[in-house]
């Protein structure tokens, strides 16, 4: 039988001691270094012309401070999960601080918007400025987070801030989701923090930063399986009104996010009812009616619109064309890269990505094997089952002619359920006083939050006022029916400009299609714009000119992705059958016809 002396005693006391006093000097630094940040922000100019990169614009120190804090608000979390102590609080406060400054970047070097004149928040920000023109919703399909922006601006946030205060917002409710989510299924000390430190990484990279919602409804999931575990083992209809109250947010959000919470729903009562099988204890099983009872919702709201039938069309008439994934390939291939640069890219890309499906992986692997022949863990079968679905639901996604573009964006589903299992392998360390391995996913986590940041602020997405003031311009003055030309611009800038409730965003003759042709079509001595164009409008921007001379850009990219330069705009200029009816320095609109 065991036993402890009081000389035991006093040494773990002071282990335990010099653990927290360790903690409390190293947020007191930490807090000292974001005090720094927040000076260095504070004294952000706004940009005096065009760049391209707003990472490269802003001085190493601030990114040096950015980093040090963000790390170290991570090491706080996990040392808190170790030994158990209350500076979670402090470590979570720190990061979220830090990624407040980081999130606001745009703001503060003067740029009207972070998104380009084809991004899809151009077109839900159309939708807000519609809804508070008018007061009621003009036809939107999804219009949950359009409502609570519309709500923020009408409770005195500024219009230009609300992308931003959102944006933090859905990600703080993620990381905080994350870390209860943990916490509920596992219920072992530090596994509060321990979730906390794993969901703190910007783990969907730049749409945390896009104000999408397919993304942003679907970081309210963590809470809503948390609701959903709470209501399984007490049976408390509390938690049923809360969850219903969620998932009717999500179903006015968006469709897709609604099939996730329903598929989540199935698998999760699926998985408790095999496991309570499996298991020698018992476990209460959750109804899969809490999930099939979405389904009438969704059918009733949806089908009000038609472009849930023009969306379905759109999934039919796909099957012949090239799938998401084949054209990404097919552009891959269009460029050659050496094998270093091909590695530094998918690093810069997703590297935070493959560290989180590496560790998910692994534990993944573990569980199978305690299935097998040391008996199964609820909290570890849960995450490792969802993490497995969303796998097969992202191989779905890429290889089938479904409407999903990017990597990330089809795994949200596996990311999210990596993060938790990268937080449960953190816990059985921690409690298993497994150090070595601790030290190694805390070298993980961090890289991981360090790769996923560096990763959000894609180069060439920022807005400047000179766009933004003469798109607003051309789209007011344009004669309607006529088309307007654009390199990287489409109809959602349109909507974003004017807003989806006027009259002059309908028709959108802002083409949807790249369609500005290499050199701006001068490929003759004899060709005019009226040649190439016809009967229209285009509009040429400092950013089609210098985006891709920036040096992040290879030879080879540059080479490939340039479509026209100086010379070609000068000819333009020139050409008797365009005439320039705006510019602002930034910005031409022009007004092309063979009568010019």
């Amino acid at each position: 039988m065991g036993y402890k002396t009081d000389i035991d005693r006093k040494l773990f006391d002071t282990y335990q001691f010099a653990n927290r006093d360790l903690q409390e000097y190293l947020v007191i630094v930490l807090a000292g270094f974001l005090v720094l940040e927040s000076g260095m922000f504070l004294m952000i100019q706004p940009a005096t012309g065009y760049e391209t990169s707003l990472v490269d614009a802003l001085p190493q120190s601030f990114w040096y401070l950015f980093y040090t804090v963000l790390g170290g608000g991570i090491l706080t979390l996990i040392a808190a999960a170790v030994t158990e102590s209350g500076y979670w609080r402090h470590g979570l406060g720190l990061i979220i601080a830090n990624y407040a400054l980081f999130f606001f970047l745009p703001k503060a070097r003067g740029y009207r918007f972070y998104g380009q004149g084809r991004a899809d928040a151009l077109r839900h920000f159309g939708d807000i400025k519609g809804i508070l023109a008018t007061g009621s919703l003009p036809g939107i399909w999804y219009p949950g987070e359009h409502v609570l922006m519309a709500q923020m601006t009408m409770l005195g946030v500024p219009f230009d801030a609300i992308p931003y205060l959102t944006a933090l917002l859905f990600t703080t409710v993620q990381i905080v989701g994350i870390g209860v989510l943990v916490r509920t299924i596992s219920g072992q000390s530090g596994s509060l923090a321990a979730g906390l430190a794993a969901g703190a990484p910007l783990i969907y990279t730049t749409f945390h930063l896009s104000n999408h919602p397919a993304i942003n409804s679907f970081m309210i999931v963590p809470v809503l399986l948390t609701l959903t575990e709470l209501y399984r083992r007490s049976n408390d209809n509390e938690y049923v009104v809360l969850f219903l109250l969620i998932g009717v947010f999500i179903i006015y959000s968006h469709p897709m996010t609604t099939l996730f919470m329903v598929g989540l729903l199935l698998l999760t009562a699926v998985y408790s009812g095999v496991y309570g099988r499996l298991s020698l204890t018992h476990v209460r099983s959750l109804s899969p009616r809490l999930g099939v009872a979405f389904l009438p919702l969704l059918f009733a709201w949806l089908t009000k619109f038609g472009q849930t039938q023009q969306a379905i069309a759109n999934v039919i008439n796909s099957q012949n064309e090239a799938t998401p994934a084949a054209e990404e390939l097919q552009k891959a291939g269009s460029v050659e890269f050496s094998p270093v640069q091909l590695v530094e890219k998918f690093v810069t890309l997703y590297g935070s990505t493959t560290i989180y499906f590496a560790i998910a992986g692994v534990v993944s692997l573990v569980t199978l094997y305690w299935f097998l022949w040391r008996g199964p863990r609820y909290d570890w079968g849960l995450g490792t089952t969802h993490f497995t679905a969303g796998i097969a639901i992202a191989g779905t996604f890429l290889l089938g002619n479904l409407i999903v573009k990017g990597i990330i964006r089809a795994n949200r589903y596996s990311l999210l359920f990596a993060a938790v299992l990268v937080a449960l392998a953190l816990v059985h360390s921690a409690s298993e006083q497994r150090s070595g391995i601790t030290v190694v996913l805390g070298i993980l986590m961090i890289t991981s939050a360090v790769l996923a940041a560096g990763a959000a602020y894609e180069p060439n997405k920022h807005m400047t006022y000179a766009e933004y003031d003469g798109t607003q311009y051309m789209v007011n003055h344009y004669e309607q029916g006529v088309p307007i030309h654009a390199m990287d611009t489409s109809h959602k800038m349109q909507a974003f400009v004017v807003g989806k409730d006027s009259p002059r965003y309908y028709p959108a003759d802002i083409n949807l299609n790249n369609n500005i042709p290499r050199n701006l079509g001068y490929f003759g001595a004899d060709v005019t714009a009226a040649d190439t164009f016809g009967r229209s409008y285009v509009m040429t921007k400092t950013y089609d000119t210098e985006q891709h001379t920036a040096p992040y850009f290879t030879e080879q990219q540059q080479e490939y992705l340039f479509r026209y330069g100086e010379d070609s705009l000068a000819r333009f200029h020139n050409d008797p059958t365009a005439n320039k009816v705006y510019t602002n320095g930034g910005f031409s609109g022009w007004s092309v016809s063979p009568d010019n």
